[in-house]
């Protein structure tokens, strides 16, 4: 299972935040999973990188040669992909992840996010899962703008189920595994096996 957490690189996020690192990684290693990410050594995303390899978990990230040229790329992961663009970066994300949880994050986030909501609405993502982790209410404010895209009629109502929304990371794996399992079960597969869309 491979995850691919989508959050912030920046510095002085609610402390909270943060101390839901540790229990994530956790239960992703308890499931034998790997750890993909922008491939940042600050913020948010360094705080999960140093997790990750501090529990042993196979850490893989993609990070663009600019932002690698200002050495903000993670030196110590099991790999660190380097491309040429942010188009590049998120084609990476999408072909080598299984799911996708969105964690506290600003522009780059929801931009990441976006696209890969977008690429599942009109069936280009499959049925990798994806899930918001809204600690301490973080992304309300962002859910009830979907919900008023709703109501003016840009967004069609049902396209609000192609994510879920979790209290905190370890929500969020156990609804990643139970999308699996529920879209293997329609196709009737293994729900162990890889998604090949």
């Amino acid at each position: 299972m491979k995850i691919c957490v989508f959050c912030s690189a920046s510095d002085g996020l609610d402390p909270r935040i943060a101390a839901d690192v540790p229990s994530f990684i956790s239960a992703l290693k308890s499931r034998g999973g790997e750890f993909l990410y922008g491939g940042g050594r600050v913020g948010l995303m360094g705080i999960f990188a140093n997790e990750a390899l501090r529990q042993g978990v196979s850490s893989r990230g993609c990070i663009t040669k600019g932002l690698q040229d200002w050495e903000v790329g993670h030196t110590g992961l099991n790999e660190l992909a380097v491309v040429a663009d942010l188009f590049e970066r998120k084609r990476w994300f999408i072909n080598q992840s299984d799911a996708f949880v969105i964690y506290p994050g600003g522009f780059g986030t929801l931009d990441e996010a976006l696209e890969v909501i977008t690429w599942k609405v009109l069936g280009e993502l499959g049925t990798k899962p994806i899930v918001f982790v809204n600690l301490n209410g973080f992304w309300d404010s962002t859910l009830a703008v979907f919900q008023e895209l709703v109501g003016q009629k840009v967004i069609r109502k049902e396209n609000l189920q192609v994510f879920g929304v979790a209290r905190d990371g370890v929500q969020a794996l156990e609804m990643v595994v139970q999308m699996q399992k529920e879209a293997a079960a329609a196709r009737g597969l293994d729900p162990h096996a890889k998604d090949s869309r």
